[in-house]
């Protein structure tokens, strides 16, 4: 029984890590489809979304199950409790990639805004923190969770500017007002898509060392 749990265990983390990897994709292809104007990835992201939401459903029924047929020990335990967690906050992510293809769908449909937004550098800072905090999951690697945290402040900066550059834009031309708010939607799900990034950087550390650095609180 034990084997057989160690088994399903591990397959259950092989999925969720399946299951990063596609929501990073999907990121990925939603900005690019805002960035390149290209219909197709739009598409892709929504085929994306439907992997990303049946993973989800395996993992939830097959973590439940673990739950009900076998008895974990205690450190098994509380990394079933995270994967079902991790798995929620990753589903999020995809539904956030999906409002950033939407939007995007929109603005190419849009004659161009004349300003550079900073949404390119700050989805590649954002999809590193999908990245690394699912290896720092992974591979038990709390410096990299940290790294991970670490980033946190960049990504305000980014969503900060996007704000600014937004309010300017429509101060001076009102006609842009919709596609303005657009690209500043598209930066605060890119920014929601980090927080779910530090939430499970702050879980892995709590795992490993016990530790709660959420709101800058660490015990003892």
């Amino acid at each position: 029984m034990e084997r057989h749990f160690h088994e399903e265990f591990k397959g259950l983390r092989e999925k969720l890590f399946q299951m990063g990897l596609l929501v990073e994709g999907a990121v990925e292809k939603s900005v690019q489809a805002f960035l390149s104007r290209k219909m197709e990835l739009i598409e892709e992201v929504l085929e994306d979304e439907k992997l990303i939401n049946q993973l989800e459903i395996e993992i939830d029924e097959k973590g439940h199950t673990l739950f009900a047929l076998t008895q974990p020990v205690a450190i098994d335990l509380r990394l079933l409790t995270m994967i079902l967690k991790i798995n929620t906050d990753l589903e999020r992510m995809g539904d956030h990639a999906v409002n950033i293809a939407e939007k995007s769908k929109y603005l190419i449909s849009q004659s161009p805004l004349a300003p550079e937004f900073p949404i390119e550098p700050m989805a590649k800072a954002v999809q590193k923190m999908v990245r690394d905090t699912l290896d720092s999951f992974m591979n038990e690697n709390v410096s990299l969770a940290r790294k991970v945290l670490e980033s946190d402040d960049m990504i305000d900066s980014y969503n900060d500017k996007i704000y600014m550059d937004v309010a300017s834009l429509m101060e001076k031309d009102p006609q842009t007002v919709r596609r303005a708010l657009s690209v500043l939607m598209i930066g605060r799900n890119l920014e929601r898509i980090a927080d779910l990034a530090n939430n499970i950087a702050e879980d892995t550390i709590y795992l490993i060392q016990g530790k709660e650095v959420r709101h800058h609180f660490e015990g003892t």
